[in-house]
């Protein structure tokens, strides 16, 4: 066997090994994910052929921010001639939206849907529909001390610890854990409610769901950032808080919900998010500003191309946001027009 040989032979081994690791850590870190990407015949990304030398510059909000770091800089090595997000517009979900809207972005990345509004705004302006697909889920989790006796709450009582208005049909407003069901405990001790940004995808999208677009109560607590909430839950036994799905520890518990009263409440678990049976499922949603595919720029193409695929889809497991599932991703595909194979 020849010397070139023996290095080709020894790239393709290193190749391997690497994506054995990567895997091996993705089921640890995030075993969801993983379990999602494992399945037989996961569309795998192939490169384009015709040149990507132009600039790609998408709006994405915070939460969409880790994965698409790893994916633009996937795009960089693979299309070295290309300018991959050099110049970012970045911004809540709202905010990308807007950006939309407005003209000043041709393709955004929101985990808030754009409501039947705004699309026939887009259309008025533009003359043709927006190219949307989902490309990830989310799920928010429900957190409380480890200490609380209660194991589950219905949508209509968490508008009632977190609204003011009642919107989603509880008769009065809770304000401590035992008028929440609790008992004991020091459970007549107000509540504490935590909440991300309120501008932010997140939070939106929990008064949209939960407070049915309602105002927050006036002492809600805001943490920023809130992927990892657990030490304003370990210092406060009365809290409650709304975050990103994410592996958790004894820390805190993560309660099971309920659409309504009587109703069975389903813990955030693979089969009830991606069955749509948990009330917190969302979905990030990219829109492109386009008639049709065909009729994007080579960079656009193959950033959805890549962003749909088994590697790109693994980018997004890797920051602990949830993939989407065989199905899902292939009727995104076809949704935007994209190949079933790439």
């Amino acid at each position: 066997m020849n010397t070139a040989w023996k290095w080709i032979l020894l790239l393709c081994l290193l190749t391997a090994l690497s994506a054995a690791a990567a895997s091996e850590s993705l089921q640890q870190s995030n075993p969801l994910g993983h379990q999602m990407l494992s399945v037989e015949d996961y569309l795998h990304f192939t490169p384009a052929e015709e040149s990507c030398s132009g600039a790609f510059v998408p709006a994405y909000s915070g939460t969409s921010e880790a994965f698409m770091k790893g994916v633009l800089a996937n795009l960089r090595v693979i299309h070295p001639e290309g300018i991959w997000g050099k110049t970012i517009q970045f911004d809540c979900s709202s905010g990308v939206l807007r950006l939309l809207l407005n003209g000043k972005a041709d393709l955004g990345i929101s985990s808030i849907p754009m409501t039947s509004a705004q699309r026939e705004a887009f259309v008025r302006r533009f003359g043709y529909p927006i190219l949307e697909a989902r490309v990830a889920l989310d799920a928010l989790q429900i957190l409380v001390h480890p200490s609380n006796p209660l194991d589950s709450l219905t949508v209509p009582q968490l508008d009632a610890i977190y609204g003011s208005e009642l919107r989603a049909g509880a008769l009065k407003p809770i304000r401590t854990w035992e008028e929440a069901g609790a008992s004991g405990w020091g459970a007549n001790n107000p509540i504490t409610a935590y909440a991300g940004w309120l501008h932010y995808g997140t939070s939106k999208f929990f008064q949209e769901t939960v407070l049915e677009g309602g105002p927050w109560r006036e002492d809600i607590q805001t943490l920023g950032v809130i992927q990892h909430p657990e030490p304003a839950v370990v210092d406060d036994p009365a809290a409650i808080v709304f975050s990103n799905y994410r592996p958790r520890d004894s820390r805190v518990k993560v309660l099971a919900i309920a659409r309504q009263t009587e109703e069975q409440p389903y813990p955030p678990l693979p089969s009830h998010i991606y069955g749509e049976e948990y009330p917190l499922t969302r979905y990030f949603t990219v829109y492109v500003n386009a008639p049709a595919v065909e009729d994007l720029p080579a960079e656009t193409r193959e950033f959805l191309n890549y962003l749909l695929s088994y590697e790109g889809q693994t980018e997004v497991a890797k920051t602990a946001s949830l993939p989407l599932d065989r199905t899902m991703l292939l009727r995104a595909r076809k949704r935007l027009g994209l190949p079933r194979a790439p």
